[in-house]
């Protein structure tokens, strides 16, 4: 019996034993499982944390390369929009390009008629004053030796060489006359001559040598009464040299391409006839103005001798 009880006890006490070790095994191993599922939600946490934040980090780059790409569209825009304007600028300066060669081509152009005007006119004033000077020389020069002169449109030229031979223009008695002439040949002389005198001097010594006549030599010398006491400038080839007469004040000037001569000759006889006396021959003298002023061209004082 009594070895009954201790084999009872002692299978008792090995179960309890054995169960004990099974309780402390099973807890170890919960503990164990407990831990391994604590690691595990640990650890998919944390890579549930890394994707969000991958996911974040993923959104971001998408944000930004959004923004990258509406950055681009933007330069993009405004490239093409300056590209646009370039076009437009270059087109604009193209049309004023266009527009200013159009200007100067009609500046031209016009220069060019304002030039072919000028022509026109110099031509014209060229051909008025060639009629003017043949109704002049036609109409005026009425005095002459057809032995000694030849009278042609606005010319006179002498044709034989026998010593100085004079030609005249139709008597003046009253009011401002001038006589210009232009000419090459040397040993001319023009002034004015009393109306009555002058007659002589058609076949004889020029009308220089009268009493009653004052002239002017192309070197600049003043005859007065035969006499050249005074000298005034001397004539160039191709100058304009003009005698002026005043028959109200009785004075004769004399001017080179419109320029007064200091001296001039005062009590000069009216009415007097303008005289031209020529030596050399076959050198034609240009008369390129005669006829009546409507004032006179005097501005200084100048030194008056009297006839």
């Amino acid at each position: 019996m009594t070895l009954l009880k201790s084999i009872t006890h002692s299978q008792r006490h090995s179960q309890s034993a054995y169960q004990t070790h099974n309780e402390r095994e099973n807890q170890h191993l919960v503990n164990q499982l407990q831990q391994t599922q604590h690691a595990l939600i640990e650890s998919n946490d944390r890579i549930i944390a890394e994707q969000k934040q991958q996911l974040a980090d993923k959104a971001e780059q998408e944000r930004e390369l959004i923004l990258l790409r509406a950055d681009k569209a933007n330069y993009l825009s405004t490239l093409s929009s300056m590209q646009r304007e370039k076009d437009w600028l270059w087109q604009e300066k193209t049309e004023c390009q266009s527009e200013l060669k159009k200007k100067d081509q009609l500046i031209e152009a016009q220069n060019q008629e304002i030039a072919d005007l000028r022509q026109t006119v110099k031509q014209m004033t060229a051909e008025e004053a060639r009629n003017r000077h043949f109704f002049i020389t036609s109409e005026i020069i009425v005095s002459f030796s057809p032995s000694h002169f030849r009278v042609s449109g606005s010319t006179v030229t002498r044709i034989d060489s026998e010593g100085y031979a004079s030609c005249f223009t139709k008597p003046v008695s009253k009011g401002i006359h001038r006589l210009s002439i232009k000419t090459d040949v040397p040993r001319v002389l023009i002034g004015v001559c009393e109306m009555a005198e002058h007659t002589k001097f058609l076949t004889e010594e020029g009308a220089y040598t009268s009493p009653k006549a004052t002239m002017m030599y192309n070197n600049g010398s003043l005859y007065v009464a035969r006499s050249a006491n005074f000298q005034n400038n001397p004539v160039k080839k191709g100058e304009e040299w003009s005698a002026e007469a005043d028959l109200e004040k009785r004075t004769l000037h004399f001017f080179i391409n419109g320029v007064q001569q200091p001296h001039f000759t005062i009590n000069i006889p009216v009415p007097l006839v303008f005289a031209i006396d020529v030596f050399n021959k076959d050198i034609p003298i240009e008369i390129t103005f005669w006829g009546e002023e409507q004032q006179s061209h005097v501005t200084l004082q100048g030194t008056g001798h009297s006839l």
